[in-house]
């Protein structure tokens, strides 16, 4: 009999299990990865747009955004590689920031750096500031959704949190290459490990008497934190 007694409670006790550790609270979790990110001295990102389209107006006319290839180096310098299509072909262009200066490099200007203001106005110090960065993008998530532990494709483990916000308020998430207006839902993926955000997944819905327009879906991918950043200055090859 006592040996019966004894199985059952070992079974309870199996049956039981350790107690599962309460999910990380989702602001503190994105405050401490906005925190982290501004620490860091180089990072790579993509910028991906599907779904709508989205056109940017450049000094030869409008061209439909597709992609970037973003690499930043602290304080003030980033280069992109940007896909757009123009006239219904698909065209690379090189971007250089650095400080107020801004270069551009493609088929419009014979494949050499010329000094352009794509983007006029940014800056990379911008990305990392904390009243114009990736720490007040963060800020401006509302509606915080712990969706709780996930891997990415690649096997990255992360926090999935869910958020809205404003688009406007949201888009240094894109480098400062795009602004996202309107009112977005966007996923945030943050490292488990390192407490960086590694991908944001912004959904932008179709406008106002378009119902039945798709949204525009922009998926970011950060990586290659503190990594030696790979530029083609352009000063350096004039």
């Amino acid at each position: 009999m006592r040996r019966f007694v004894i199985v059952l409670l070992l079974l309870s006790f199996g049956c039981t299990g350790a107690p599962t550790a309460a999910p990380p609270d989702p602001q503190q979790l994105l405050s401490q990865a906005a925190a982290n990110i501004r620490q860091t001295e180089t990072f790579r990102m993509t910028v991906e747009r599907t779904g709508r389209e989205y056109y940017i107006n450049t000094d030869y006319g409008y061209a439909e955004f597709r992609r970037a290839e973003v690499q930043y180096a602290a304080p003030d310098t980033i280069q992109a590689g940007v896909r757009v299509i123009a006239a219904g072909l698909p065209i690379d262009l090189e971007i250089f920031f650095r400080g107020q200066n801004q270069w551009l490099r493609g088929i419009w200007t014979n494949n050499t750096w010329v000094r352009l203001a794509f983007v006029p106005g940014f800056t990379p110090a911008a990305l990392m500031a904390a009243e114009t960065g990736f720490q007040a993008a963060i800020r401006a998530l509302t509606g915080l959704q712990m969706i709780g532990s996930e891997q990415l494709v690649d096997g990255t483990p992360v926090y999935h949190i869910k958020a809205e916000a404003e688009g406007e308020d949201v888009s240094a998430f894109m480098a400062g290459l795009i602004q996202v207006t309107g009112q977005v839902v966007a996923d945030v993926f943050i490292h488990r490990e390192s407490l960086l955000p590694v991908r944001f997944e912004i959904v932008q819905p179709e406008g106002e008497g378009a119902e039945d327009a798709e949204p525009t879906v922009w998926e970011i991918e950060v990586y290659d934190f503190d990594q030696p950043a790979r530029l083609d200055d352009p000063e350096a090859a004039s």
